[in-house]
């Protein structure tokens, strides 16, 4: 399974009320070579126009990504999705996983644990973390929901999409 990845550094000025800048130089490197080690190809991290990329670490040859830019994320989020999935589409992926800058579990470990799931199960729409039950990003969407994440719109869009009972999707506890 051909399984892409898309980091979500392309946040809204301000989103639920709080200011939201760029990942900061640690944690955003640090998710980069999280995900750098689950072989997602290709591994993008949609920014926006006015992101410095200083937190962006260098790709190596084991390990690349290249930034996408997303014009249109002060919009809401859908609008950064819809970036990454553009930028990844060519490369026919069977699978996404979307990981939001702000995901605070984000890890190889977690990542390696919902590709599995996914795998394991190829009736799955979506495998996605979580926290005693409840879905929530880091997610894993199959190419079935594909066309679902390039229609959607607003912030709440992919919450939406793990809530529904239209789709078929498994939770993997973030810890464990």
């Amino acid at each position: 399974m051909k399984v892409a990845g898309i980091y979500l550094a392309a946040v809204a000025p301000e989103q639920d009320g709080r200011q939201v800048a760029e990942p900061s130089p640690e944690a955003g490197a640090a998710a980069m070579e999280e995900l750098g080690r689950c072989g997602l190809e290709p591994l993008v991290a949609v920014v926006r126009a006015d992101d410095s990329r200083r937190w962006l670490p260098q790709s190596s040859g084991e390990r690349s990504w290249r930034p996408a830019t997303c014009l249109t994320a002060h919009l809401d989020v859908s609008f950064s999705l819809r970036c990454g999935l553009n930028a990844v589409l060519s490369a026919q992926p069977d699978a996404v996983f979307v990981a939001p800058a702000d995901s605070p579990a984000l890890s190889a470990a977690l990542a390696q644990r919902l590709l599995a799931a996914l795998r394991e199960r190829p009736g799955l729409d979506y495998a996605a973390c979580g926290g005693h039950g409840a879905a929530m990003p880091p997610v894993v969407f199959a190419k079935s929901l594909f066309a679902v994440l390039q229609s959607m719109h607003g912030d709440g869009g992919v919450n939406a999409i793990l809530a529904s009972t239209a789709y078929n999707g498994v939770v993997v506890e973030a810890t464990g």
